[in-house]
């Protein structure tokens, strides 16, 4: 039995036909949140499958209101037919019961690995919301087949999570591979030199492992985790799973984890071909479901297709980290989750008052509108922008956060790296890309001098990103403080993302340029 659930024997003729026993716990007052009541008055045989038996058992699951309010689902399982019969009874008469139903398998919202590289960056314009956030001080949980904590580009961003399959805690693993090129998507770091950028680079990503090394579960498990992740501080949600059928524990868990302010995200599904039938939970009430698109801004020939699609974002060929230290490219709309996951993370990283509704909000008002005029089934709103996105938020993010200093060996600044501009979409580029391609910034008018918008970024020990907007070729000092005086270490042209490394550990920096200073940042 897993670790997380109390276990307790059913009574009498059940016992012998029933594994994974479950307490019921008292519900002593009305949930904060909107529970959904399923399956408490049917009649308990219609709630089972045609057939129950040693080849094939049946889960009952039960969800029940605890004393703090949280939904708790209980799975019990059972080999014959009155044994089942008498377990969907016994849910349906539990104290604070909420829910009685037939577990559903689950698996993962995604299809073949293949081709090229980061343009999905560049697409929803994630150098342009890095100015005013790039994530920092917000937890997504991935709610997958776990993360490889040990991945070079995932280094010091995994938390100690969750594997609801072995009933573990602690650091995370990934036998599949989904949830960590899910992750990398997220937050991989940027600015490394190695690999690929992460749209939310500052993000820490709290791992829910819920699916097997094949990449399947049950619902129970992902219930179980998004109660799991909203107890355990992530601000937001990703599920780049999918179902077919609705299942009341993931609902109730979805209402829970929003009554506690977190954004819920979820995959939208790949059955097109298939006739879109609806998936969940990304057509749960309050789930921010994701369509796909190509490179091309086009839907995704797999793409699920309804009326639940709130929004797209990029899922075709989208490269991202993979376990063994890869890169994988990837299809689905379990690739298109995270991107709006990551942009509500860099929306909760500007405004921390933001609420669920007003961050979905935000995203979906904000979106290209793409395919039909207004909102229609395949785009929903249309495909994410999250520059727009950002700049609908006022005031701009005070300061940029300075992250605990490592030792490490002073070396000479490099040159800066930079990306050209274009303002056609970007060429697909080699796996080890660490910045998307920057859009074109407007020059500022010699009659009102620009103000420029600097934001710094610190990746790793020595190394340094400079975002700035708004004065794209004026030169720019960047300094260090030795002792009292700040001290030029390069001079260089305004551009909108460039790199350093090599500089000096444990010392603080600053960016001028055209008379303003940027805030420090301890290296």
């Amino acid at each position: 039995m897993r670790k997380f659930v109390a276990g307790c024997a059913a009574a009498g003729a059940v016992a012998a036909a029933v594994t994974g026993g479950v307490a019921l716990t008292h519900a002593e007052r009305e949930p904060a949140w909107p529970a959904i009541t399923t399956g408490l008055h049917v009649q308990p045989e219609r709630l089972l499958p045609a057939t129950v038996s040693q080849t094939f058992p049946v889960r009952v699951v039960s969800t029940t209101v605890d004393r703090a309010g949280r939904p708790v689902v209980s799975v019990r399982t059972a080999t014959d037919r009155r044994s089942a019969t008498a377990l969907v009874a016994d849910g349906q008469r539990a104290p604070g019961a909420v829910s009685v139903e037939a577990d559903v398998p689950v698996s993962i919202a995604a299809t073949d690995p293949l081709l090229p590289a980061q343009w999905d960056l560049a697409r929803v314009r994630a150098d342009g919301a890095w100015p005013r956030s790039t994530g920092a001080g917000v937890t997504v949980a991935v709610v997958d087949s776990g993360v490889d904590a040990t991945h070079p580009d995932l280094a010091g961003h995994v938390l100690p999570g969750v594997d609801l399959v072995t009933g573990t805690e602690g650091r995370s693993a990934d036998p599949h591979g989904h949830g960590t090129h899910v992750a990398g998507t997220i937050a991989a770091l940027t600015g490394n030199g190695d690999g690929i950028a992460g749209m939310a680079p500052d993000a820490q990503i709290l791992p829910v492992r819920v699916l097997d090394a094949n990449g399947n579960g049950y619902m129970s498990d992902v219930a179980n985790g998004i109660t799991y992740a909203a107890d355990h501080g992530a601000d937001v949600i990703n599920l780049s799973v999918s179902a077919t059928t609705q299942v009341g524990a993931v609902t109730n868990a979805v209402a829970y984890a929003r009554s506690k302010g977190v954004v819920v995200v979820a995959a939208a599904g790949n059955s097109r071909r298939t006739g879109s039938p609806t998936s969940y939970p990304a057509a749960d009430p309050g789930v921010i479901a994701v369509a796909a698109t190509d490179s091309g801004d086009a839907v995704a020939a797999y793409s699920n297709r309804g009326g639940y699609v709130d929004v797209a974002a990029p899922g075709s060929d989208i490269v991202s980290t993979f376990p063994g230290n890869r890169y994988m490219r990837m299809n689905g709309t379990s690739m298109a989750s995270p991107h709006v996951a990551a942009l509500a993370a860099l929306l909760r990283g500007a405004d921390r008052g933001l609420s669920p509704d007003q961050v979905e909000k935000t995203i979906v008002e904000s979106a290209v509108d793409l395919g039909e005029p207004g909102r229609d089934d395949d785009f929903g709103a249309g495909r994410i922008d999250a520059a727009a996105a950002l700049a609908t938020l006022t005031p701009p993010a005070a300061s940029p956060t300075v992250k605990p200093t490592p030792t490490a060996t002073t070396t000479a600044p490099s040159t800066p790296s930079t990306t050209p501009e274009t303002s056609a979409p970007a060429t697909p580029a080699p796996v080890q890309t660490t910045e998307p391609t920057p859009s074109r910034t407007a020059q500022p008018t010699p009659s009102a001098p620009a103000v420029p918008d600097i934001r710094l970024v610190r990746p790793g020990p020595g190394r340094l990103i400079v975002v700035i907007v708004g004065v794209e070729g004026d030169p720019v000092q960047l300094q260090r403080l030795d002792g009292q005086e700040w001290t030029t270490v390069l001079t260089y042209p305004a551009t909108k993302v460039a790199r350093f490394d090599g500089l000096v550990p444990g010392l603080e920096h600053r960016v001028v340029v055209s008379g303003t200073t940027s805030f420090t940042i301890r290296l």
